[in-house]
């Protein structure tokens, strides 16, 4: 499943290259897609919510954050 752009979501995994750790929230700006995986580009913010920096990741390292895919609406 593809997430849409411009959605907020957070790291699920560590990432000592960029030197983040799980849980730091950004912003999709671009699907990747290579032979073999999924990825995306995401913009990362600060604790304020400005962007600071872009990198790359797999599907598999990010899930959203308030989104539709997440959140399971109840009866009324």
């Amino acid at each position: 499943m593809q997430l849409p752009l411009f959605s907020e979501v957070r790291l699920t995994t560590d990432l000592p290259n960029y030197n983040l750790t799980k849980g730091c929230s950004a912003i999709i700006v671009e699907h990747c897609k290579n032979q073999q995986e999924e990825g995306y580009l995401l913009e990362l913010l600060n604790e304020n919510g400005q962007g600071y920096t872009i990198i790359a990741v797999t599907s598999n390292q990010i899930e959203p954050i308030n989104s539709y895919y997440n959140i399971t609406e109840t009866a009324r």
